[in-house]
């Protein structure tokens, strides 16, 4: 008969142990440096279905803004902030809405879990406050002020 040792117990109890050892042990005013341990790029961020700091972004005329996905609630792979048109971008839909509706003037395109991109067209904007949603998500909504 062969003999066969069951390393289970013990393997487990040392994989355990070292990803304790990774938790950082302190904790800091920024979740996703807690999460990551490690500062994070994006100067807004999604998670739970809302915009992080603020649904409110405030950007100087000229400029542009690094949009990150750190929703970690599975079932959301993607998050998006686009310039809120109407019957175009968001729910209610108008009938042929490709044929009617302008293009955004500034948007970050679909970013996935964990992804940080630049949103494109807010260095092209005249100052003021634009509203923006969420492609995948019309509920998550906010305002960006170009000042």
């Amino acid at each position: 008969m062969k003999k066969t040792t069951r390393y289970g117990g013990l393997g487990g109890a040392f994989f355990l142990a070292l990803g304790l050892a990774t938790v950082p042990g302190n904790a800091s005013a920024d979740p996703i440096e807690d999460f990551t341990t490690q500062p994070h790029p994006a100067d807004t961020f999604a998670s739970a279905w809302s915009y992080f700091p603020s649904n409110e972004i405030h950007i100087s005329q000229g400029g542009t803004f690094k949009f990150g996905n750190y929703d970690v609630i599975q079932g959301i792979p993607s998050h998006s902030i686009d310039e809120y048109i109407p019957g175009c971008t968001a729910p209610p839909y108008k009938p042929g809405a490709g044929k009617d509706c302008p293009p955004t003037r500034f948007s970050s395109g679909l970013v996935d879990w964990m992804q940080v991109k630049t949103v494109h067209g807010t260095e092209k904007l005249p100052k003021g406050r634009y509203e923006f949603v969420c492609q995948v998500h019309p509920s998550m909504r906010g305002t960006l002020v170009v000042e």
